[in-house]
Order: structure tokens, then sequence, then C-alpha cells
């Protein structure tokens, strides 16, 4: 700051005056936060899958194109869908897969209704995706609204979500569970295929989507207890345990698994959970230590589906 006063005096009017509007507009750039969730609106009444049936309608009113549903309970329903833009910026590198899909939640809390979707933005960031997805953004704001965006009291910077990982130790984007090899994506799909039919270690399908420009596909995943899942590793076990504050994250499933060529891979949950929930306490009630086996059962369970051969690293928090 003394070097900018000292040639303050030099300078003509005009050119200080920009000069002064181009510091604060670094300033206020730097400064720009992004939170995991958008609370789109709320209603009140308890018709969840009356709401999700208006949701759907208003985004391909928008040209969204849906990928599928997934009843996670009878309070909480997910609409899952994709856009042209996040296709694009899903095909832009290798593993920029994970953007493409959109996550809206339907949740019926104490007589209301939640309306909330995973904002392009901060996974933007966080997937280090670099083609842009403001579009999107503002056409979901448009179609469904964009009451307040949630889920990180501070919010988190763009370099923040570049290298983001919970604490030391724990992994980042590009740490993720390697699930099974096998010779093209055609034979990899086969066996996912099989084994998501039978509901093995109680995975499912909710939705698949190939990528443009990649060969690659991306797979949404139910995690269920009633279809055989450990309670581990179940979606519900996860989200009842830490999903506790007045706005849910629900849209935080379902779970991804992401094909590229013959390699069968998903973001690690200690990575994916907490850049959900990055305020979320690592001790307590309604922590991360009471799902401190879940990211080694969830390993087990999506390797079985891809028919990955190697024992899993049994991680904990």
């Amino acid at each position: 700051m003394r070097v900018f006063h000292a040639m303050r005096g030099a300078l003509p009017v005009a050119a200080t005056v920009a000069a002064v509007a181009l510091f604060t507009a670094s300033q206020v750039a730097a400064a720009d936060t992004y939170r995991p969730l958008v609370l789109a609106y709320t209603e009140s009444g308890s018709d969840v899958s009356g709401e999700a049936e208006t949701v759907r309608e208003r985004l391909e009113a928008a040209d969204f194109r849906l990928l599928g549903d997934y009843e996670v309970s009878d309070s909480a329903h997910v609409v899952i869908a994709t856009h042209d833009q996040l296709l694009q910026a899903a095909g832009s590198s290798e593993r920029a897969a994970y953007i493409a899909p959109v996550r809206v939640a339907i949740t019926e809390v104490d007589g209301q209704l939640q309306v909330s979707y995973s904002n392009p933005e901060y996974f933007r960031h966080a997937y280090r995706v670099e083609a842009d997805v403001s579009g999107v953004a503002g056409q979901l704001e448009e179609a469904l609204g964009a009451e307040q965006h949630f889920g990180s009291e501070d919010g988190l910077s763009e370099r923040d979500l570049l290298r983001y990982r919970y604490t030391f130790g724990m992994e980042r984007f590009d740490a993720p569970y390697e699930l099974g090899s096998h010779g093209s994506r055609a034979e990899a799909l086969g066996v996912l295929d099989a084994n998501l039919a039978e509901r093995m270690a109680g995975v499912s399908e909710v939705y698949r989507l190939d990528i443009p420009g990649q060969d690659a596909t991306l797979i949404g995943v139910a995690i269920r207890e009633e279809d055989g899942a450990e309670q581990d590793a179940a979606d519900r076990h996860a989200l009842d345990t830490v999903d506790v504050r007045d706005l849910r994250h629900t849209a935080y499933v379902p779970y991804e698994i992401l094909v590229h060529g013959g390699e069968v891979e998903a973001l690690h949950m200690r990575f994916r959970m907490a850049l959900h929930f990055p305020d979320l306490r690592m001790l307590g009630d309604n922590s991360f230590i009471q799902l401190r086996r879940s990211p080694g059962v969830l390993e087990d369970a999506l390797q079985a589906v891809a028919g990955g051969e190697e024992e899993s690293s049994g991680y904990e928090w």
C-alpha cells in the first residue's frame, strides 16, 4: 500500500481512479466464495412426490434433460438432470464428467418442503473444470429459484475448492476409489450392468450418462440397506447421521461411478462427503466420526459392483 500511495501523487486523476477501481475489483474477486447447495424455495405441505413432478416440469421447460429419480425415503426425493452446457463442460477433460448432473432435492421437514439443488459453480471448481457453467446456474435460478446458497457458513474460495480436502491426510479430488480395471469401456459396463441389475451389495442404478467427447460413462447409484447394503455403506444411514441442520443436504445423493475407458472409479467418500458438508465436525454427535467405518465399507460395495478384485484399504475418517 505504501507503493500505491507514493505513486498516487504522480498519477493523473483519471489514472488514479482507474487504479483504485482495478484494485477494488481485484479484492472483490479474491473474496468470492461458494457454497455447495442452493435453496430454490420452500413450500408448505408434505407431498414430496407431487413437488417432484413440479420440479421435473420446470426443468424440462428450461431445456434441462431429465436423467432419473431417486426416492431416498418417504420424505426425501432427488431429481437428476443435465444440460447442454454441463455436458460440454463434462467433456472438456478426462475426469470432468462429475460436473454433468445437477441434483435437485425435495425434502419434507416439519411440514415444509425444501427444494434445493447442487451448485454448479461450487462443484465446477472442486472438480477442477475450467469450462464455464454460469449459464446453467442462471437457468436453474430462473427455473426453480435461488433464495439462498447454503452448506458452508463462510463459503469456500476458488483456490480452496481447487485443492480441497477436509483436513491433513484426507483425500483430494485426484485420489478416488479405484474400483476395477477392464479391457474396454464396453467390458466394464457389461460387468456393471450385470451387477447393478442384481443389486449386488445393495447398489442399483439411478441414471446413466455417456459423456460427449470422452470414452466415459457416469452412472448414478443408490445404495440401500433394504437391497442388501451394509448399514455403513447406505445412503440413508449417512444422511440420517450427519444431515440434521435446518436446511437439508439431500442433494448429496446419488453417488456416482465413473467409467473411463476400462477403468472404473468413484470419488472417495472422505473427499465427496466432506465437500458436501465442509462445516461438519469431526467429533461429537452427528459428526464424521460416527461414520468412521463408512469409507471402507462403501469402497467394498462399489468395488464389488465394478468387478474389482483388490481388497479395500479399510479407510476410516
